[in-house]
């Protein structure tokens, strides 16, 4: 469901080197990353095709004009609605699983596509960009886009940054609650130590950000699986509800109450 896009700007951050972040906001839409140089553009996720026009703009605020590749992180529709509006001539890169969901939409596909299973690497401005897949967490297939050299980390919608809002697992999608925090977990060990995160949603962070969320997603797992050990109803957890230290959290997409009730749903189906 494509949300009301009425006044919608996109915010463009430099984050480092040829680097930068394309911001919708309101967090309409997931966040963008883009390299920009000699070589052109690559995106990294495109957001809404109603937004194609200020997104265009803003990269060439930013000395930005040929798009040649995008990377989809996952197939959901607030990262990939605007691949053909904004990349008609561009290369697509998309892990197979998250390309099988985009062919059921002619309107999301390039007609020049790349696939992979594990990882793929290319070489664009200036430095090596590794796409590595991590399935079976958020959705079936989930990739991160590492910047090598820049040391910047796109992780789609594996993060949500800072406490703004609990994670969502798309159970429909293929996603797992187990398997989000082994992704998160196996890509805390890869990425460096001074790594710059942008996230699917909200703000920039760093690998102490990422280990926060890390912690929380072991904590309240954990409460919810003893709760239910216990034979505790869905209703009697989200009674008992999480400990204080999680009052600030959930003010954006995902609640508490949503984020038990997808904790829930996730290990009764397992």
């Amino acid at each position: 469901m494509i949300p009301d896009l009425t006044g919608v700007q996109i915010k463009t951050t430099h984050i480092t080197g040829n680097v930068y972040m394309l911001e919708a906001t309101g967090d309409v839409a997931g966040n963008i990353g883009a390299s920009i140089g000699q070589d052109g553009v690559l995106l990294v996720d495109t957001q809404f095709a109603q937004l194609a026009q200020p997104i265009r703009t803003a990269l060439e605020s930013i000395g930005g004009h040929e798009i040649r590749f995008i990377i989809n992180t996952h197939s959901h529709e607030d990262h990939i609605h605007g691949n053909s509006s904004l990349g008609h001539d561009a290369t697509l890169i998309a892990h197979e699983q998250t390309w099988a969901q985009l062919k059921k939409d002619p309107t999301r596909c390039l007609e020049k596509v790349i696939t992979f299973d594990k990882h793929k690497s290319i070489y664009f401005n200036e430095e090596r960009v590794d796409i590595v897949d991590f399935p079976n967490g958020h959705t079936v297939s989930d990739a991160i886009v590492i910047f090598t050299e820049s040391k910047v980390v796109h992780m789609g919608d594996l993060l949500n940054s800072g406490n703004w809002s609990f994670p969502i697992v798309d159970l429909d999608m293929g996603g797992s609650i187990d398997g989000l925090v082994r992704n998160v977990k196996s890509i805390l060990q890869i990425i460096p130590q001074d790594a710059i995160i942008i996230p699917g949603h909200y703000e920039i962070t760093d690998r102490e950000g990422l280990k926060s969320t890390y912690d929380m997603l072991l904590e309240t797992i954990g409460i919810v699986r003893e709760q239910m050990a216990l034979g505790k109803d869905l209703k009697q957890i989200k009674t008992k509800g999480f400990p204080a230290t999680y009052d600030s959290w959930g003010k954006g997409e995902t609640q508490a109450d949503q984020w038990i009730e997808n904790i829930f749903d996730g290990l009764s189906k397992k």
